[in-house]
């Protein structure tokens, strides 16, 4: 999901291990065709994100790099250019300094080295997501509507484990739920770096990418919304 929009990353890998360096590495142009376009630059402590449009024009430090929105400190008017270097992809200032490194994650979001605290994700065509979500932000009444913004049932993810689970909260549908998503048989929920997750045991899960109103399936077919009371 999080790859450079169908190009492969183990030529990017394989690129880097060659030109390892702070001087432009030499990656072929598709590579960076694929990877120009608007990232989210958002941290794991769930504050507000930015955006940022990557250019193929070349500038001082690699590629060009412009705000589409403000980033908050320490990041705002420094970042000036990305470029391919370790770990992965970096983001330079105005002097060539390398400000933010970010990693290929198997299955998941770019991110900074695991020894970065807290984590800073770069997300690739993020929709309308705005930030990462947290267990504090999230737990409480959700609505859960089709396509059509039909309430098919309301979900209240609890601060509380689940019985049997470690790492997991539990998860409650009310009484009123379509039989579609009853019968999912949904009892607990965590979040996963940027996603929220259901399951109903190891054999079923269903993922929710965040959205500035709440959350949605990758097919667009479901969304979650904040209960209003």
């Amino acid at each position: 999901m999080f790859g450079l929009r169908g190009i492969s990353l183990a030529i990017v890998s394989a690129s880097l291990s060659i030109f390892a360096s702070p001087a432009l590495a030499q990656v072929s142009d598709d590579i960076v065709e694929a990877t120009t376009g608007t990232w989210l630059i958002a941290s794991a402590d769930g504050s507000l994100g930015c955006r940022v449009q990557l250019s193929k024009d070349k500038t001082i430090g690699g590629y060009a790099l412009t705000e589409e929105s403000p980033c908050g400190p320490p990041y705002h008017d420094m970042l000036a250019a990305w470029d391919f270097a370790e770990p992965g992809i970096v983001f330079r200032d105005a002097t060539r300094k390398s400000v933010l490194g970010f990693e290929e994650q198997e299955g998941g979001p770019w991110r900074t080295p695991l020894e970065v605290e807290p984590a800073v994700y770069l997300v690739p065509e993020p929709g309308t997501m705005e930030r990462v979500p947290t267990k504090k932000a999230v737990s409480g009444t959700w609505a859960l509507l089709d396509r059509k913004g039909k309430t098919l049932c309301h979900v209240t993810l609890l601060d509380t484990p689940a019985a049997g689970y470690d790492d997991e909260n539990a998860l409650e549908l009310s009484k009123d739920c379509n039989a579609t998503v009853r019968k999912t048989k949904m009892t607990f929920w965590q979040i996963s770096e940027i996603y929220l997750s259901f399951s109903a045991g190891e054999e079923s899960s269903y993922g929710w990418m965040p959205a500035a109103d709440g959350f949605v399936t990758d097919d667009g077919k479901y969304r979650l919304q904040r209960e209003k009371r």
